[in-house]
């Protein structure tokens, strides 16, 4: 039982901000103190080690926020909670907390919070701005990347984890890591909890009732964590030290140094007042150099958050019904496409009447805001899943698996599951070569879960929001199994680097706005210039002309055409006739043929893609020959001398 102390050095002092901090005159304590009950801190320190209760003073009062101050009190060590009559409770504007607990532990007392001890050395360190079409986001779960056995680093499931493995994001050539929730909330639940990924952003609460039934079985975790928390403070259990505010900030610091940004996701529940929305995201941003965060909330005051000058050059990514109008000078706004998602899955698989929405989602851009696009994410099947199972099997996820979404756009390729036939499996990673030339070929931001680079799979799990364990841990032993589809990935984020007309600012429009001869991007079938859109179709061509790749001048760059055929069947396409001194030449193949250009007998061109198989071509100098007077004349092409 703690002992109330009556203080007579309590002094009164400035109401905001709210928290405990340490000033020079002693310890200044702030909090919102609604009901009659009386309210102050619990503090415990080297003399009082079960804590001892202050109250607040009445004349510390304004409104229902109350303020004092504790003249001379300087013990750095000490920790606190709140108290409302009986009830304690911990700082929900704490910035530092003291958790005894590892990862999944019951929790018998409620951790404690601690003041902010002093400030951290960033060097020369600062918030990084990439703007949306350079951008090439990575998400990944802070413990998840790092805690299987086969993640060869040291400190396992931490944040030391990932800045262990920034090197191999550096050479992936992703520029912002997406972090999932990393802010300090309860990972344990009660048991026999069912819930899906919607109801766990939307309704899952910290405080839920347990019966004496439901006590003695062993508890489950939200491995996700999008519920509430202390917004203010990075998660104690995904540091290996004592002080996690610091390793997250030597992790955000070493990915600066690396040239990648850092962006958090973040649940807010509904309740949430916007002022502290706002207040959170300009704490981390200040605090913690973060650039970018990812809002998931039923109602968010995106007027408020993205009209704020702080933030201007932040990127705050929502779903697609939360962007407000947006600014084309800031641009700091864009939204997750689920069409994107469900559509190029249909796509990819062969489905009917879906190729004019692949010719949109291709090319969707906005001005005022960003678009970013994904295949697969953390909210449902992996890419390795996509294409192994047509049905989801969370059974162990003990809700009889009745969780998760039902449709997901998915083909198994013929076999449900795990396969030895070689023909399945050449399939499957055909399939997800598809899936990555779609989504780095597109002109929106390209979101990659980690670890679908390499064909990491959760066994058809669609929904491990409970999992914290191999099922939805990155295995890295994956990448030599995976070593083809990681090493393509990595060739195609670089074309997207390499090519500008791949990723600019503005929409493709599919006219010639430079008078140059050519759209900054046209579509082709079986004879150029002329697409097939029909029901059918399954079968595109797509020029990008390098001419538009430089705003506002015709500094000429290469062309590249993207022969895409989703069919079960070969089928030719028409390339379009190249300026002078230009020639197609093969870059790439989702598939292990090599195809060739062939010419026609009108003198066009036309490339045969193999069953569902994207080909990529570019182009390259025209070779030439010498007459006998000594010019060079361009070398005309021959039905003998193709270039492949």
């Amino acid at each position: 039982m703690q002992k109330t102390f009556h203080i007579k050095n309590v002094d009164r002092t400035r109401i905001y901000p709210l928290g405990v901090s340490f000033e020079e005159e002693g310890l200044r304590v702030s909090a919102v103190c609604e009901g009659p009950e009386e309210t102050g801190i619990l503090l415990y320190d080297r003399r009082h080690r079960d804590g001892v209760r202050i109250p607040f003073p009445e004349n510390g009062r304004v409104g229902a926020v109350c303020a004092m101050l504790l003249l001379g009190y300087h013990d750095r060590t000490c920790c606190y909670l709140f108290y409302s009559g009986e009830k304690v409770y911990q700082d929900p504007f704490c910035k530092r907390v003291c958790n005894p607990y590892g990862y999944g532990e019951p929790k018998p007392d409620l951790p404690r919070c601690q003041p902010v001890l002093g400030a951290y050395d960033w060097r020369d360190d600062k918030n990084r701005h990439i703007p949306y079409e350079d951008m090439l986001i990575y998400a990944l779960h802070v413990r998840g990347f790092t805690k299987h056995r086969s993640s060869g680093v040291k400190w396992k499931g931490t944040y030391a984890g990932v800045t262990e493995k920034i090197p191999y994001m550096q050479e992936l050539g992703i520029n912002m890591a997406l972090l999932m929730p990393c802010y300090e909330f309860d990972e344990i639940m009660p048991e026999n909890t069912a819930q899906t990924m919607e109801q766990a952003i939307l309704s899952y609460k910290q405080e839920l009732p347990l019966d004496d039934e439901k006590e003695k079985k062993k508890p489950r975790v939200n491995y996700w964590g999008y519920q509430p928390g202390l917004y203010y403070v990075p998660k104690s259990a995904y540091a290996h030290s004592k002080d996690a505010a610091e390793e997250f900030k030597d992790m955000v610091r070493a990915f600066h140094k690396a040239g990648i940004s850092v962006a958090m996701q973040f649940y807010f529940p509904p309740e949430m007042r916007a002022v502290e929305t706002l207040d959170i995201l300009k704490y981390w941003v200040l605090e913690y150099h973060i650039d970018g965060f990812h809002l998931m909330s039923a109602t968010l005051p995106m007027d408020l958050i993205a009209g704020e000058p702080l933030l201007s050059e932040t990127m705050l990514l929502t779903g697609n019904g939360c962007v407000c109008a947006g600014d084309t000078k800031t641009r700091n706004q864009g939204f997750l496409s689920d069409g994107f998602l469900y559509d190029m899955r249909r796509f990819i698989k062969g489905d009917d009447n879906v190729i004019n929405s692949f010719l949109f989602h291709l090319r969707e851009n906005k001005d005022e805001v960003g678009v970013v696009n994904s295949i697969a994410r953390w909210d449902g099947f992996r890419l390795a899943d996509l294409v192994s199972y047509d049905r989801k099997h969370n059974e162990e996820n003990g809700e009889n698996n009745q969780d998760g979404v039902d449709y997901n756009c998915s083909w198994n390729c013929g076999v449900e599951g795990k396969s030895r036939k070689k023909s399945i499996l050449e399939l499957r990673l055909r399939q997800m070569k598809n899936a990555v030339t779609i989504l780095l070929m597109s002109q929106g931001t390209p979101l990659l879960y980690s670890g679908d680079e390499f064909a990491n799979t959760q066994g058809g799990n669609n929904n491990p929001y409970c999992q914290d364990n191999d099922t939805a841990w990155i295995k890295w032993n994956h990448t030599e199994t995976g070593k083809e589809l990681l090493a393509y990935t990595k060739f195609m984020i670089g074309m997207r680097k390499e090519h500008r007309v791949l990723h600019g600012r503005t929409f493709l429009r599919g006219i010639d706005t430079l008078s140059c001869g050519f759209p900054d991007i046209s579509f082709h079938g079986r004879e150029a210039w002329r697409p097939d859109t029909s029901s059918a179709s399954r079968c595109m061509g797509i020029m990008y002309c390098g001419f538009y790749a430089v705003e506002g001048g015709q500094e000429e760059e290469h062309f590249l055409y993207i022969a895409v055929n989703m069919h079960w069947q070969a089928d030719y396409l028409g390339l379009p006739k190249l300026p002078k001194g230009k020639q197609w030449t093969y870059a790439a193949s989702t598939g292990k043929e090599t195809p060739e250009i062939e010419e026609t007998p009108a003198a066009s061109q036309e490339i045969c893609v193999p069953a569902r198989t994207i080909v990529l071509c570019t182009t390259k100098d025209a070779p030439v020959e010498t007459e006998k007077n000594g010019r060079k004349k361009s070398k005309k092409n021959r039905g003998d001398e193709k270039d492949l």
